[in-house]
């Protein structure tokens, strides 16, 4: 067989690849943010964990992205071929901790003792959520493991009942509440079958440049130069650590920032940094 011949399957098995992962990634429901108007009534509660977010597709788990997630054999041994998704956590304000498991992999066996698989939904059954849930408990009773857990499901009468659920479990450290339309189906994209709600906003940016700093942060990063996905660039150097300035986000990578509202030219108000989006960091380990 010729060099050309193998260097073209070599791509097109590299093409495939790559679409298939594409195409698990997009299959997953994603949230849109909560709304006053929205019927509290019509949905069930749960708490937003501060994890990374897994999909077991009923052979591997993967991230939200579709990047293999390198868990130790037993983490997910026995467990069904029917398809799971949920989030790998360790705790309220543990996501650090989290994601330096999930990036070492295998390789660090006491991080994963530490954490666990909080299973929200089944993307393969048919029904809607209010039966999804009940056969998602069923399943997860039947995989027996400690470290795999059903989230806790709860449904509430007004936006004013949710309103004190979320400053309370705020002010236990956790990142909102989750919002999941108990007649939709399991279903692919952004929509209103899935809320988020949190106490602050947070987006995306792709960081473009590390600047300099000055005074004390001299020879250190100063602030980064980031770029939504709207096209628009602003700097960030509130919420940076030392450790951060000293060893910035890579270029390339997708931060996740935290801001207090919008300017009329669409840039984000009083935008911090918060830290590097669990895909990006999996994919610089990978």
């Amino acid at each position: 067989m010729s060099t050309w011949m193998v260097l073209r399957r070599m791509l097109c098995a590299a093409f495939a690849a790559a679409c298939a992962t594409v195409a698990l990634a997009s299959d997953l429901t994603l949230a849109n943010t909560y709304r006053p108007d929205i019927d509290v009534r019509a949905y069930w509660v749960s708490e937003k964990y501060d994890g990374i977010r897994a999909h077991w597709d009923g052979k591997q788990l993967r991230s939200r992205q579709g990047v293999p997630i390198d868990a130790p054999a037993w983490f997910t041994e026995h467990w069904p071929a029917q398809p799971m998704d949920g989030e790998l956590w360790a705790g309220r304000e543990q996501f650090a901790a989290v994601q330096s498991s999930v990036g070492q992999g295998r390789k660090d066996e006491a991080g994963w003792r530490a954490l666990r698989y909080m299973v929200f939904d089944l993307p393969a059954h048919s029904g809607p959520f209010a039966q999804r849930q009940q056969a998602l408990q069923k399943l997860v009773a039947a995989i027996g493991k400690d470290w795999v857990q059903a989230a806790a499901q709860w449904q509430v009468a007004s936006h004013e009942a949710l309103m004190r659920q979320l400053r309370t479990v705020s002010a236990a450290g956790a990142e909102g509440l989750m919002l999941r339309h108990a007649d939709s189906p399991y279903r692919a994209g952004r929509s209103d079958d899935l809320i988020k709600l949190k106490l602050f906003e947070d987006a995306e940016a792709v960081v473009v440049a590390h600047l300099p700093g000055k005074g004390k942060y001299q020879g250190m990063t100063g602030a980064l130069l980031v770029q939504m996905p709207s096209g628009q660039r602003f700097k960030i150097g509130s919420g940076l650590s030392d450790a951060d300035r000293a060893q910035p986000p890579a270029m390339g990578s997708t931060i996740t920032y935290r801001f207090n509202g919008s300017h009329p030219s669409g840039l984000p108000r009083f935008a911090r940094y918060w830290r590097v989006r669990s895909d990006t960091a999996l994919q610089q380990k990978q």
